[in-house]
């Protein structure tokens, strides 16, 4: 086994030297630098997580928290039931995995007590609406990402994590007109969290540049098949009824599907479907259903590599990283245009 003793060695430094350089600790020239990590390389030397947690001083763990949940099965999801967010967890442990980061998953209900005498680096906030116990003062000054902008109450975060909804949104109107659909509805839960007031912005937008007007229906959070079907009978009794769906989640689009059924409506001629949130599961129904890809693993990566950033180099300047949309077209929307 390579030891830091033969680095140095083989670097021509001492041991002092390796060490600051594998911490990031100390100053050191930048030649001395590159020289010992190619070494380090070479060798195939590997830091001790033990030995880098005992010099900086750092537990090297994550927490990350969901504060939105999508079950309706629990108030207190660990993970909700979406493809979306085990993507982004995923994404996250990978990040972290990559710099010898362990990451741990923590409930929506979770204090702050028990995370700093947990002793946790930084906490990755995912969906957050403002309101949550990190944004009451006892956590300030602490490493903290969002993935979505706090809104309810605006907060100021170090870094977020998010992609543009609103312009999402409207690329999403676009192709329902595209197809032929003169008037679209958007079905979406509390817009109180970024992701669904932003998809409530663009959508309205985008409807009244198209000439048409603009019908939101706002359902509890979490959805439920239920509650579901009623905001889609209230916007089938209308007279027009809509010809087109747009849902702020996938489970919303499910469900918007199952209710179609039910009312024996032909999907996509008389209405058509699709999600905010593509995920697998929309590639399982029948027709298959339209969905907006938003590269949540890639979230989830962006995040936690900002979040050690932040551990590892302190304070930095509020700012927000972007990561791109795709709108997978498919069945649900696949009405000829007239």
């Amino acid at each position: 086994m390579t030891t830091i003793r033969d680095v140095a060695a083989a670097a021509g430094v001492s041991i002092t030297t390796v060490s600051h350089v594998l911490s990031g600790q100390g100053r050191i020239a930048a030649g001395t630098r590159e020289r010992v990590l190619h070494t380090a390389s070479e060798l195939g030397y590997r830091a001790s997580v033990h030995a880098q947690q005992l010099v900086t001083r750092r537990s090297r763990t994550l927490a990350v928290q969901i504060a939105n949940s999508v079950d309706a099965s629990t108030t207190a999801a660990l993970v909700p039931n979406s493809d979306y967010f085990l993507e982004v967890l995923n994404g996250a442990a990978e990040a972290a995995a990559e710099r010898s980061y362990a990451v741990v998953l923590v409930p929506p209900d979770a204090g702050i007590d028990g995370l700093r005498g947990f002793g946790v680096d930084g906490v990755l906030l995912v969906d957050p609406r403002g309101d949550e116990p990190f944004f009451s003062g006892r956590w300030e000054d602490q490493p903290l990402v969002t993935t979505g902008r706090p809104i309810s109450p605006r907060r100021d975060v170090p870094v977020v994590v998010d992609n543009d909804l609103v312009a999402a949104a409207e690329l999403m109107v676009g192709h329902l007109a595209e197809r032929g659909y003169r008037r679209p509805a958007l079905i979406t839960t509390d817009t109180s969290r970024s992701y669904t007031s932003d998809i409530r912005d663009g959508f309205v937008r985008a409807v009244r540049e198209h000439g048409m007007e603009p019908l939101v229906v706002e359902v509890d959070e979490p959805p439920t098949l239920e509650g579901t079907a009623a905001a889609l009978g209230g916007l089938l009794d209308r007279t027009p009824p809509p010809d087109a769906v747009f849902t702020s989640s996938e489970n919303l689009a499910l469900g918007v599907l199952h209710e179609a059924r039910n009312r024996g409506l032909d999907v996509p001629a008389g209405l058509g479907i699709c999600s905010a949130v593509d995920s697998g599961s929309l590639q399982l129904t029948s027709p298959q259903i339209t969905g907006m890809f938003v590269h949540p693993r890639q979230v989830g990566q962006a995040a936690a590599a900002a979040l050690i950033a932040l551990v590892e180099d302190g304070a930095a300047e509020n700012r927000t990283i972007e990561v791109p949309v795709r709108l997978n077209a498919r069945a649900s929307t696949a009405r000829a245009a007239s």
